[in-house]
């Protein structure tokens, strides 16, 4: 059943489907659908989650119940399963349509589909997957939107942002919504339950911190060590949650995979200097490494929601850092 990301939050109070399967244009945006459906499922005593990131090599053995070990305690489970830029293939599609068949009722199975065209939501997977769960389409987020997306965002931070101030936070995050959610983040401590206006929101962005969100995205596909630590540090020290810096990384680690699998950066958007460091960086890194990296991130995002006994901010350091 198709439903808009406003309704996910009725619909998994009502009932948890079996299967879920998300698309979006951003990592950012697939998270935050993903954060809400996963931690209705804490309440259903699902505790493990098991992420896999697909490529063209990946082994679907996973979705088929037959070549599982008998679970004597009967753990639920989330199956979170990641498509970067593209289709699961003949494979993959043959194997989430006969999982679509017949679920398994220990099993939550999430599809993430980042940067995916139309026609895959129209794929016989994914009409598979939507007919026994449910498929929600996130719209991607225009300049001509991003104002109303932030009041929404602000709402839920318990802020109200008014139009100008809403209007001057979208130009100066030009379209990266994990900045605009580092400011609304901000926002909300100092000015919780009240009304920002266009003096309050200046005032914010001219004392922001002397490091951000894109500092430390451009310091990470720049390999820059030492300047990463430093930011980590000052991010942390005035309380940045963990998931936005996860999110941050992340974006990065999936561009470099795309352009790792294309061999071109024609379908990242950004400045020049921005794809010219990706192009940089790609020649200096193995695709096992992007892979490996790309299953670390899934493994921290479990230790934020509680799913795991690693430390988030540790090992958010060791992957940037390590990288």
């Amino acid at each position: 059943m198709k439903i808009n990301s406003q309704a996910l939050s009725e619909s998994i109070n009502k009932e948890l489907r079996p299967i879920y399967v998300l698309f979006a244009e951003e990592s950012f945006q697939l998270s935050e659908l993903s954060d809400e459906i996963i931690n209705k499922a804490k309440n259903h005593d699902y505790n493990e989650k098991l992420s896999y990131v697909i490529t063209k090599d990946s082994d679907w053995s996973f979705l088929d119940t037959d070549n599982e070990n008998l679970d004597l305690f009967g753990s639920k489970k989330i199956i979170e399963v990641k498509l970067l830029g593209a289709g699961p293939g003949n494979k993959g599609s043959k194997a989430l349509k006969a999982y679509s068949s017949n679920p398994d009722p220990m099993k939550l199975l999430i599809v993430l589909a980042e940067g995916l065209d139309k026609k895959s939501q129209s794929s016989a997977w994914s009409k598979a997957l939507d007919d026994s769960g449910i498929m929600v389409i996130e719209n991607p987020i225009s300049q001509k939107s991003m104002p109303s997306w932030i009041k929404r965002k602000a709402e839920n931070h318990n802020l109200s942002i008014n139009e100008d101030a809403a209007l001057l936070l979208s130009e100066k995050s030009e379209g990266n919504l994990l900045a605009a959610i580092h400011e609304i983040t901000k926002l909300s401590l100092l000015y919780s339950g009240k009304a920002v206006g266009i003096k309050e929101m200046e005032k914010s962005i001219t004392n922001s911190s002397k490091y951000g969100i894109f500092d430390l995205s451009n310091a990470f596909v720049k390999g820059e060590r030492e300047r990463i630590y430093t930011i980590l540090e000052s991010l942390k020290a005035e309380g940045t949650q963990p998931a936005l810096i996860l999110w941050a990384i992340s974006k990065e680690i999936h561009n470099l995979y795309k352009v790792k699998e294309e061999n071109s950066t024609k379908n990242i958007w950004g400045p020049k200097f921005y794809l010219d460091a990706l192009s940089s960086r790609v020649k200096q890194t193995s695709k096992a490494k992007i892979k490996f990296s790309i299953q670390e991130i899934a493994e921290i995002d479990s230790s934020i929601k509680g799913l795991s006994s690693k430390n988030p901010w540790q090992s958010i350091r060791d992957l940037a850092i390590n990288f």
